[in-house]
């Protein structure tokens, strides 16, 4: 369980409260007018909290990421392949050839 203490007592006892921490492996919250204000913890335990809070972050930016491609999908669900290409900025000519490509790949020669 955490330790909690206040700010000047932390000053007066920071390298036993150091070691504490490390030798509990738990943390020390310094409170300042008896509010919690910073927290003194084993190195270790903070890299971790760095990778989950990088993943977190990680999570919802592809999280953020779906979202978009799905109302994207939404939008263009009825754009024809041919005004997709035009709306890329494609020649005719290279529509008509890649329209011409992907039939053939598809197997439907008409």
């Amino acid at each position: 369980m955490p330790k909690v203490i206040s700010a000047s007592e932390a000053k007066s006892k920071f390298g036993s409260l150091r070691k504490w921490a490390v030798e509990q492996q738990d943390e020390v919250i310094v409170e300042v007018h008896g509010a919690p204000e910073v927290v003194l913890m084993e190195y270790a335990k903070y890299q971790e909290y760095q990778r989950l809070r990088e993943d977190e972050r990680r999570r919802q930016a592809w999280a953020a990421v779906e979202t978009l491609r799905h109302e994207v999908s939404a939008l263009n669900e009825t754009l024809r392949p041919e005004e997709a290409y035009r709306l890329a900025g494609f020649s005719e000519a290279v529509i008509e050839e890649t329209l011409r490509k992907d039939q053939e790949l598809a197997g439907d020669s008409t």
